[in-house]
């Protein structure tokens, strides 16, 4: 009740000056799967598409979000192609993917009164009052995505997801990986949650376009990331049957099929830059995205891999050079020996891949053996309440299992 107050003014005034005009504040809240998705080489105009779906005369003031890079990508075309239908756009530019960033779009996309809704982080709490902004596009990267789709939460604004890289499935996941800084000192990345995206558009041609050697690293980065959603669905379907969660089977083969199918495409030999391995990952990203909003939790695509990853590089800070779907695809690895599945396909895939498959790999990515035994000890104290095979064997058993399948010692 403490909040009816504000909820009333905020809806009052937005509605006046046109914000919530068709988009807010109920449909971001309950949307659990995007509007409009497109995966394509070269698509049409995002303004264009989204006038099939909606009235985008509504959409007054749109905020591109992105960054110093992720503007000559693809935002400052957004920009232009916004501009040209009429509307007036915002541009903020960020860096990094810390809440400060977020917090200071929020700041300049609102003017006074300004009320916050009661919350214990400042990253949960949702802002009332008048609004500069109707709907944020978010153009870039990882930390960009996390960045855009948390203001816009605060905001209560729909966001829409026009990644530029296929790193990880944060393109289509109500899940923001947040760097809360000062506000939660030495706790590391956290996740927070946000808004599904209203709509998803990956241009495959701008995607592949550009660094070969960046767009190669990003591509096995999200291969591993998406892969790895089979052991995770291992560990929850382990968690059902412990009584310790309870399972959506449609949500869980959402998640498991955006692993095998791609696991079935590298099976076949093709090579990165293959056109329909690139469409399967974006594909599989946002199957995998689809699974957790639709349970509204990370459950169906983070188990023990995600625990091991955390673990790395939130607590134990280990200096390294992997990417986040690496270090998951090490973690995965270790899962699929004890959970005694896809270990086979996985680590064939993983090894022509130059993801980590045995000490060497993981030293060339910065990473030593002990580092590793450190992480998965640790990895118990990330996510307690998430039952895994961490939970199920301890951590001495699934240290074990690492120096068996890496040939430690």
């Amino acid at each position: 009740m403490r909040d009816l107050l504000p909820m009333l003014m905020d809806h009052a005034v937005n509605r006046v000056s046109g914000i919530y005009s068709g988009f807010e504040p109920r449909r971001p809240r309950t949307l659990s799967i995007p509007r409009s998705i497109v995966i394509d080489d070269d698509i049409d105009p995002i303004p264009a598409i989204l006038a099939e779906q909606f009235d985008v005369r509504r959409i007054r003031r749109p905020l591109v979000v992105c960054d110093r890079v992720t503007w000559g990508i693809a935002g400052e075309a957004l920009f232009d192609q916004l501009r040209d239908r009429g509307m007036k756009p915002w541009r903020v530019e960020v860096a990094g993917n810390s809440y400060d960033e977020a917090a200071r779009i929020v700041a300049e996309m609102s003017v006074r009164p300004r009320a916050w809704s009661a919350a214990e982080a400042p990253w949960e709490r949702r802002l009332f009052g008048p609004k500069l902004t109707s709907m944020v596009f978010a153009v870039g990267g990882g930390s960009v995505l996390d960045v855009a789709k948390l203001a816009a939460c605060q905001l209560h604004v729909p966001w829409v997801s026009v990644p530029t890289s296929l790193a990880n499935d944060g393109v289509g996941s109500p899940f923001a990986v947040i760097d809360p800084g000062e506000h939660r000192a030495g706790s590391g990345n956290i996740t927070v949650r946000a808004f599904t995206p209203l709509g998803i558009f990956i241009d495959l041609g701008r995607i592949q376009a550009g660094d070969t050697a960046f767009f190669e690293r990003m591509m096995i980065s999200g291969i591993g990331d998406a892969v790895s959603n089979l052991t995770a669905v291992a560990d929850w379907r382990l968690a059902a049957q412990q009584g310790r969660d309870h399972l959506d089977y449609l949500a869980l083969l959402h998640a498991r099929s955006a692993g095998e199918v791609l696991l079935h495409r590298l099976g076949e030999g093709v090579e990165l830059d293959d056109a329909e391995l690139i469409l399967t990952l974006a594909s599989a990203l946002v199957s995998s995205g689809e699974a957790m909003a639709r349970v509204g939790s990370s459950r169906p695509a983070s188990g023990f891999e995600h625990k091991l990853y955390h673990a790395l590089h939130n607590v134990l800070r280990v200096q390294h050079r992997a990417t986040h779907g690496i270090l998951v695809a090490v973690g995965a690895l270790i899962s699929a020996q004890a959970h005694g599945c896809w270990l086979r396909p996985m680590g064939e895939a993983f090894g022509r891949l130059g993801l980590p498959v045995d000490v060497a790999g993981l030293r060339s990515f910065g990473l030593e053996p002990e580092a590793v035994e450190e992480g998965i000890r640790a990895a118990r104290g990330v996510k307690p309440d998430r039952y895994t095979i961490l939970e199920h064997l301890g951590e001495e058993r699934m240290v074990e299992v690492f120096r068996e399948l890496y040939r430690v010692g």
